[in-house]
């Protein structure tokens, strides 16, 4: 038998099921074919982080912070299982990657991969949020399952998923929140700010992305999502405080649609130097100047990044140099950049380097001033910022002289702060 809609194609029955065709597409597919503020998503999107734990936990992107939990390496799966070893309020392991910029204006999409409730633990409920510390105290918006928008009552959350979530910051913009499921995104649930508060939902929106399984003096938590303890969006499972608990890290990226990618942001230029005092440099590696971020900037937890860009040094006999990231320094004092126009801290005391990743090195000629620069910048892919979990998070000029006599040495650090 042939169908109304082909038989009939000139009539008003044909029109009435193809609107309701374009209907349905508009919503199931125009929806997320369009970016946070309605534009058209393209392919061209500004990478601003990507990770995998091909090799290892990926110390140059990711901090490891615990109190009584672990973070395990598993070589096979090429991914991590983060767990807790009691139900004690406080309890905590969170793996929490170097904060992501945002570009006023543009989405920010981020996708990661991993799973919630890796040890298969019943009678929990899973949960979308808005964490905000907008009112002085941190305060969440919190949706069950149950009552989201979309459908999702087929997910076994002690599998792997793809979750997905884009925002219209300007804090006052609308966040979704979405599985991939077989290729398509389904949109779960919607949080609309506009119009409900005389402020921003949330005070920043460049944050790092995050794994984080953690008791409080009820339950277990374990959370995917983007931000930190004080402003944060994500999934989580949560559970009866329970010291079996885990959850597993698999992959995480974060685009800005629209925008740039991370090393071509344009940001604030600044620069530190050992003055007019020179260096000694002898038959032992010495440190010549050091930056850091710092740990706060304007009394609020400092979440900019530094991309070192540049360097310059002026020996008066030859050396071999060496700039070191998250090196351990002897006797460093650290001392403002500027106190309220820079987010670093730099030293020019510290009489010895120990530790840390070469980055580069090079040897440099007496009676000049000796410059390199880097449009990618020194770090290549990865960025300086305020560690919280073993890196020092510093950035050292060190030198050794490779001739009989010893040398005097300036040296200069330039970067860019995304903040």
């Amino acid at each position: 038998m042939t169908r109304p809609i082909i038989r009939d194609w000139k009539g008003e029955l044909f029109k009435r099921q193809l609107t309701a065709v374009l209907d349905w597409l508009e919503g199931e597919v125009a929806g997320w074919s369009r970016d946070a503020f309605g534009r058209q998503r393209v392919s061209e999107t500004g990478q601003r982080l990507d990770v995998e734990f091909l090799y290892d936990k990926q110390p140059n992107f990711y901090d490891e912070i615990t109190n009584n939990g672990t973070v395990t390496f598993n070589t096979t799966g090429r991914d991590l299982t983060i767990s807790i070893s009691d139900a004690a309020a406080g309890t905590f392991a969170t793996m929490r990657s170097h904060p992501v910029p945002y570009t006023p204006g543009n989405s920010q999409l981020i996708e990661m991969t991993g799973v919630l409730n890796l040890a298969g633990i019943a009678g929990g409920i899973a949960q979308v949020f808005l964490r905000s510390s907008v009112t002085g105290s941190v305060t969440e918006e919190v949706t069950d399952q149950a009552s989201w928008s979309g459908a999702a009552s087929d997910v076994d959350w002690s599998d792997s998923h793809i979750f997905a979530i884009d925002f219209q910051s300007l804090k006052v913009g609308t966040i979704r929140f979405g599985l991939v499921q077989n290729g398509e995104f389904t949109l779960v649930h919607q949080i609309n700010n506009d119009n409900t508060r005389s402020s921003g939902f949330w005070q920043l929106a460049s944050l790092p992305v995050y794994y984080r399984i953690y008791n409080d003096a009820t339950y277990t938590y374990m959370e995917i999502g983007y931000g930190d303890e004080a402003n944060a969006v994500g999934f989580r499972y949560r559970i009866a405080a329970n010291a079996s608990a885990a959850m597993k890290a698999i992959c995480s990226t974060v685009k800005s649609e629209g925008g740039t990618s991370l090393a071509e942001l344009q940001g604030l230029s600044r620069s530190a130097d050992n003055g007019e005092t020179a260096v000694t440099i002898s038959t032992t590696l010495i440190p010549i100047l050091s930056i850091r971020p710092k740990a706060t900037f304007q009394s609020v937890p400092n979440m900019a990044i530094c991309l070192p860009k540049a360097f310059t040094i002026s020996p008066t006999n030859p050396v071999r140099l060496e700039i070191i990231r998250d090196a351990t320094l002897t006797g460093a004092a650290w001392a403002d950049v500027d106190a309220t126009g820079s987010v670093m801290e730099f030293d020019t005391t510290a009489t010895a380097v120990t530790g840390g990743t070469i980055v580069y090195s090079g040897y440099f000629a007496s009676a000049g001033r000796n410059s390199a620069a880097s449009l990618q910048g020194i770090l290549g892919k990865s960025v300086l910022w305020n560690r919280q979990g073993a890196q020092s998070g510093t950035l050292t000029v060190a030198a050794v002289r490779t001739e009989n006599n010893d040398a005097d040495c300036f040296a200069s650090l330039q970067w860019d702060e995304i903040r």
